[in-house]
């Protein structure tokens, strides 16, 4: 096995400047999500039509499918409504290599929106040992990663047993509640142990916090400017006041639980009284609080909290007296539960040795507040699962977006070791 490892990490090495340029041409695909809020936005479909040749080419038996229209329903699961998948397929590739253990690599193909970016976001640029353009950090780098480190294990598929599934995701970003990796857990791919390759600098995370979406609807009269109404905006800025004062308590009470209000909307023209306004913000919410949920039979889920909030809401509806007569509507567009694996569970101890392998030191084994697909299929698809990747957290989502070369290098280098190890004869 030690020639095996230093053999397929050699492998990697010598496929750099694949790996290079497999990211930037998919980089320079349109994979924006669809529900990213701005122009201009794209379909996965593209993405995925990409790289299913690759996998194909690499002896992967190769499905496109989109997730059900209902799939929130199905898993029991708090999600946007109104969404569509279509022509926006999952493509989940199998490698049948005979007998023996079933390794799930995950990775989404989506990425967040790129009108605020500080240069053509599908340039896939390469400078200063880094690729430019949305999508490098976060996912397209750890797809790629993930693709390279299988296509060098592969090539000593004669001393391997067992399977691999790679799944190519849709719908992660965007508030997507991770509809991609919740349809491929209902279709049943599943394994004895999951890789999410999503995440940063290859910090193994064992675990992540749950998170809350929700649209605060303050109603308004309208009416011409001149003549008055009431004013939505000021009502929503009541609301606001009591969100802030939910945001001071609980990050008093939970620092790592973060309460972020990210969208203040109200108002079509400076002659128009605003008859409406919406506040949308996220909740981050612990382990734990899913946990006492579920034991009080809640579900494994976030209840506890929206109950707190929407109580929040409504002590400040009853406060004023159109409030009163004109509630504010409290929406629930997400709950992202929580997960996490113990530091001794043992597909934490097979990275940490792969790592070790691999890289020549230990890695960081931590937790995150960021949510990440891992979660859904720890839950949903009852297969141990760690996230990490390629990506950095002040570089994903940002408006000059990059994936260093030498980290998706070093990432492929302990996939591929940590598969051989895994599915050794």
């Amino acid at each position: 096995m030690a020639d095996i490892i230093r053999e397929v990490m050699q492998e990697v090495e010598n496929r750099t400047d694949e790996m290079v340029e497999m990211c930037r041409s998919l980089v320079r695909i349109n994979t924006v999500n669809p529900y990213a809020g701005a122009e201009p936005t794209g379909l996965e479909k593209a993405g995925q039509e990409f790289i299913k040749p690759i996998l194909e080419e690499m002896g992967g038996k190769t499905r496109l499918f989109e997730p059900p229209p209902d799939i929130f329903e199905q898993m029991g699961v708090i999600g946007p409504k109104g969404r569509s998948w279509k022509d926006r397929p999952n493509l989940v590739t199998e490698f049948d290599l005979g007998p023996g253990k079933r390794i799930v690599i995950n990775s989404h193909m989506d990425t967040v929106g790129v009108s605020d970016m500080k240069f053509d976001p599908f340039c896939a640029d390469v400078k200063d040992g880094k690729i430019y353009g949305r999508g490098s950090s976060d996912d397209k780098g750890g797809m790629v990663m993930g693709i390279i480190a299988i296509q060098a294990a592969l090539k000593f598929a004669d001393a391997l047993t067992g399977s691999i599934v790679h799944e190519s995701v849709v719908d992660e970003e965007c508030s997507g509640s991770g509809a991609g990796t919740l349809a491929c857990c209902l279709e049943g791919y599943k394994g004895d142990e999951a890789l999410v390759i999503d995440g940063e600098k290859l910090i193994l995370t064992r675990g992540c916090q749950g998170c809350l979406t929700a649209d605060v609807h303050v109603q308004g009269r309208s009416g011409h400017a001149a003549r008055g109404g009431v004013n939505a905006i000021d009502k929503a800025c009541l609301i606001k006041e009591a969100i802030d004062g939910f945001k001071k308590a609980r990050e008093t009470k939970y620092p790592n639980c973060l309460v972020n209000l990210g969208i203040f909307n109200a108002g079509v023209h400076p002659a128009v009284v605003p008859g409406s306004a919406t506040l949308s913000l996220n909740i981050v919410y612990r382990l734990k609080e899913a946990l006492a949920n579920e034991q009080a039979g809640r579900g494994w889920n976030g209840a506890s909290v929206r109950e707190e909030f929407t109580e929040i809401i409504r002590k400040a509806d009853a406060s004023d007296k159109w409030l009163r007569a004109h509630p504010s509507g409290v929406e629930w567009v997400k709950d992202l539960v929580p997960f996490e694996m113990s530091e001794e569970a043992p597909l934490v101890r097979h990275l940490c040795q792969a790592y070790e392998a691999a890289i020549g030191s230990s890695p960081k084994v931590e937790t995150t507040p960021a949510w990440g697909d891992a979660a859904n299929i720890v839950r949903y698809g009852g297969t141990p699962a760690v996230f990490f990747g390629p990506g950095s957290k002040d570089s994903a989502h940002s408006e000059d977006e990059t994936v260093s070369i030498e980290d998706l290098v070093q990432g492929a280098k302990l996939v591929a070791v940590y598969l051989c190890r895994q599915l050794a004869k």
